[in-house]
């Protein structure tokens, strides 16, 4: 295993991804170096390699460090995302629980998405009258709504508070982009000095859920919950009356970082379905090859639904390709092992730093052939059904994948067929913009 001896590597790169893949192709599917703090740093490249330690060995990588990055920071180390052990298995355990009963994967929750998108494209299409368009707020809007029902049964509007929210929301991403992982220790505190107004930020980010929190404590019904917040403090007031102090693990402030958590997986949700969306637009053929078969299949007269998927192959399968070629986040959070063990033979020392590099996987000729080119038909086979792909992966892999992935998948993939079905799109004028126009 290559490793950068004798230097202390400061991640400040901008495309870590393409900096991984380079050194991957240079030293190997597995490398090291250590960061300024002294973090060893694992990194993982290809897609045989990454499978074999995220999925089929995951028990031994399912750790978490307790570092000073920006993940850790935003939560204090609390949640589903940076905690690790029996609380986080416990957790993981109850949101799934909990999250299926409230609407994940269900008609329910696909009714409140239709809503949200309804209203979306009644505001993109009055805008796009006199200019380019700028999703990201339009569609963060929509993913933050729906997961605020999940959560609390509450519906947002449209106002100078929400959309304050979503800008503290997108300056996190924005900020943190490409350096989410790898600013560790020092290099983090450099970095993060750099942005003063970021306190006050998070401050607003956690009043705001907070708020929100407390709202349900005090009217909510304990005989009838109707949100995950509802089950959480339900579960809390069993462990307490059972004698557990505070509760045990099911803590106020351990339930407010998981709805941060969740916000902010939202948020690259939204993120996702945008990026989709602009790539689309650089498409043109494929666009129409989507219409004619939503079209074809759903019509104008309504939404595409969920169910649909099976039905319209074609958009499925570039919204697969999409998904490849796009990869929002190219790099994994960190895991890391809590006893010494081995990598392709290289000694990996207890508790330490690994990234994947889901982008590698991405682009993985082997998987991918030509994999630098745009091509929805690669999950197609010859009469034009789906056929099953090893990828891609925009939610992660493995046990430590998005816990919400089952309502993000639906969300992008309305999103982005809704938009599909009522605009042709062209890049705009500036980078994240897109010229709409109409389909009559």
């Amino acid at each position: 295993m290559c490793s950068f001896k004798n230097a202390r590597y400061v991640p400040f790169i901008k495309t870590p991804h393409l900096d991984y893949a380079r050194l991957g192709a240079k030293f190997g599917d597995v490398f090291s170096f250590r960061t300024v703090g002294g973090q060893l740093f694992v990194i993982l490249t290809g897609t045989k390699v990454i499978k074999e330690v995220l999925v089929n060995r995951a028990d031994e990588f399912i750790g978490r460090l307790p570092v000073n990055n920006f993940l850790y920071w935003i939560t204090d180390g609390l949640g589903i995302v940076q905690e690790e052990g029996d609380v986080w298995d416990e957790h993981r355990k109850f949101f799934l629980q909990t999250a299926k009963s409230f609407g994940f994967g269900k008609m329910e929750v696909e009714g409140r998405i239709h809503d949200e998108v309804r209203r979306m494209l009644t505001d993109i299409r009055s805008e796009a009258k006199n200019s380019c368009v700028r999703l990201s707020e339009h569609v963060a809007f929509v993913t933050h709504s729906t997961l605020s029902h999940v959560l609390f049964n509450k519906e947002f509007k449209k106002d100078d508070t929400f959309r304050k929210h979503v800008s503290d929301m997108d300056k996190f991403i924005e900020t943190f982009k490409g350096y989410i992982n790898l600013l560790v220790g020092k290099p983090f505190d450099i970095f993060f000095s750099l942005f003063t107004s970021l306190p006050k930020d998070r401050a607003r980010l956690r009043k705001f859920t907070d708020a929100m929190v407390e709202e349900r404590r005090r009217t909510r019904d304990p005989d009838n919950p109707e949100n995950y917040v509802d089950s959480f403090l339900n579960q809390r007031d069993e462990l307490i009356k059972k004698g557990h102090k505070d509760g045990g693990t099911f803590t106020n402030i351990r339930l407010e970082a998981t709805a941060w958590n969740m916000y902010f997986g939202f948020e690259s949700t939204g993120g996702t379905a945008v990026g989709l969306l602009l790539e689309l637009s650089h498409h043109p053929s494929v666009q129409q090859r989507i219409q004619s078969e939503l079209d074809s299949v759903v019509g104008r007269e309504r939404l595409p639904s969920w169910m649909d998927r099976p039905s319209l192959p074609y958009l499925d399968a570039s919204v697969q390709e999409l998904y490849r070629v796009t990869t929002l986040f190219p790099i994994t959070t960190i895991y890391s092992n809590f006893k010494e063990t081995t990598i392709n033979g290289f000694r990996i020392p207890e508790r330490s730093a690994i990234v994947a590099n889901i982008w590698s996987m991405h682009m993985d000729p082997e998987v991918f052939p030509q994999p630098e080119k745009f091509d929805p038909n690669r999950f197609l086979d010859s009469s034009g059904k789906r056929i099953k792909v090893d990828g891609p992966y925009p939610f992660g892999l493995g046990k430590r994948s998005c816990i919400a992935e089952s309502l993000a998948q639906m969300e992008v993939f309305i999103i982005v067929s809704s938009v599909v079905q009522s605009f042709t799109m062209q890049p705009g004028d500036k980078e994240d913009t897109l010229r709409l126009i109409p389909r009559e």
